[in-house]
C-alpha cells in the first residue's frame, strides 16, 4: 500500500508539473511585415509547424502586416510582443528613435530579384524615368533598387517610386501594368514563365550581398523582462532555419500550408532559386554588413546617426544559442 501510495504521489506530482508547464506556455505574438508571407520569410511558420518553438517551450503566433510601417507601429504600441520578419533597413532607421533592438537575424541577405515589364526596358539603364513599385518609401524594397541602380551606373533619383505593398502586391501591380519595375522574392520569380511580358534583370544578392533582409526585433524593456523567452525563441528560429536549409520537400510542404494559392511546383522552384545564404543558420549578422547598411541609410538621408553595432544587436541570445547548437 505504501508503494502504491508513493507511485500515486509521484504521478500526481508529474501531472502537476505538466499542468504547470502548460500554464506557463510562453505565448508570444510575433510580427511579420509580409502578408501574404513569402517562401523566404517562412522561418517562424516552420518553427511553429515543425515544433521548434514548442520544443523550446514557446507558444508563438505570427501576426502579419502589409509592410514595415504598420508593423513598427504595432511593435511600439505593444500590439505584438516582438518581431521576427521586420525589414532590416526599417529596423536600423527606427532603432535610434525608439528603443528597439535586434535579437536574431532571420535572413542575413535578401532574396530579391529586380524584374521589369519588357516593354519598359530590357536593361537597368533603359528603365530611367520609369515607375518603381516599393512597399513604402524608406522600406528595404525602396532602398534595394536604388543601390542596384547606383551600382549599375544609373542615378537612382531618375526614377519614380510608388508605394504598393508586399512582394505579392508589387508583383500583381507589375503584371497589371500599373508599374514598370520592382523587386520581388523568388516566390514571384518562380512564376515568370507564365508571364512572358515580365523579365528578371538582376539577382540582387549577387550585386548587393551586404544588405540583410529580415530581422527579429523587440523593444528593449520587453527583452530585459523576457530574456528567457527571447533565448528560447532565438534557439527555435536558428533550429528552424537549419532545418529549412536541409529540407526542401518539408519546407515546400509547410509553405503550401501558409501559401495555399501557390502551386507546389512554383514553391519548389522558388526554393531552388533562392541563395542558400538567405536562411540564417547562425542567426547572426556581421558588423561589416550592419555598418554598410547603416552608412547607406545615412548617405541617402534616412538616418542621421546609427546606433553602434554593439548597442543595436543584443548578441547574448545568439551567442548562447550557438554555444548550445554549435556554429555552422
Amino acid at each position: 500500500m505504501v508503494r502504491i501510495a508513493s507511485i500515486a504521489a509521484a504521478l500526481i506530482i508529474a501531472a502537476s508539473a505538466a499542468l504547470a508547464d502548460a500554464a506557463d506556455a510562453q505565448k508570444i505574438k510575433l510580427g511579420s511585415s509580409l502578408s501574404p508571407p513569402s517562401l523566404e520569410s517562412i522561418s517562424p511558420y516552420v518553427a511553429i509547424e515543425k515544433g521548434f518553438f514548442k520544443k523550446n517551450g514557446v507558444e508563438a503566433e505570427v501576426v502579419e502586416f502589409r509592410g514595415d510601417a504598420t508593423h513598427v507601429k504595432a511593435l511600439l504600441s505593444g500590439d505584438i510582443d516582438a518581431s521576427i520578419n521586420m525589414g532590416a533597413t526599417e529596423a536600423i532607421v527606427t532603432a535610434p528613435k525608439a528603443p528597439i533592438r535586434l535579437w536574431v537575424v532571420a535572413n542575413p541577405i535578401t532574396p530579391y530579384y529586380l524584374i521589369a515589364r519588357k516593354e519598359a526596358g530590357t536593361t537597368v539603364q533603359a528603365l530611367v524615368g520609369k515607375n518603381v513599385a516599393v512597399s513604402g518609401i524608406g522600406a528595404i524594397s525602396y532602398h534595394i533598387p536604388r543601390i542596384v541602380f547606383e551600382r549599375s551606373g544609373v542615378d537612382p533619383e531618375k526614377f519614380k517610386y510608388v508605394a504598393v505593398g508586399s512582394p505579392a502586391d508589387r508583383f500583381k501591380a507589375l503584371v497589371a501594368g500599373k508599374v514598370d519595375v520592382t523587386v520581388v522574392t523568388t516566390t514571384e520569380v518562380a512564376k515568370l514563365d507564365k508571364f512572358p511580358d515580365i523579365i528578371p534583370l538582376v539577382n540582387v544578392p549577387k550585386v548587393v550581398p551586404e544588405i540583410p533582409y529580415e530581422f527579429g526585433m523587440a523593444k528593449e524593456d520587453w527583452i530585459q523582462k523576457n530574456a528567457d523567452k527571447v533565448q528560447r525563441m532565438t534557439k527555435a528560429i536558428i533550429e528552424a532555419n537549419r532545418w529549412i536549409a536541409a529540407n526542401k520537400a518539408g519546407t515546400v510542404e509547410v509553405a503550401k500550408k501558409v501559401l495555399p494559392d501557390e502551386s507546389t511546383e512554383a514553391l519548389g522552384k522558388a526554393y531552388d532559386l533562392v541563395d542558400p545564404r538567405i536562411w540564417g543558420i547562425n542567426g547572426d549578422l556581421s558588423e561589416s554588413s550592419y555598418n554598410y547598411t547603416a552608412d547607406f541609410m545615412k548617405k541617402v538621408g534616412f538616418l542621421k546617426e546609427a546606433l553602434p553595432y554593439k548597442d543595436f544587436f543584443d548578441r547574448r541570445f545568439v551567442d548562447r544559442a550557438l554555444k548550445e547548437l554549435g556554429k555552422k
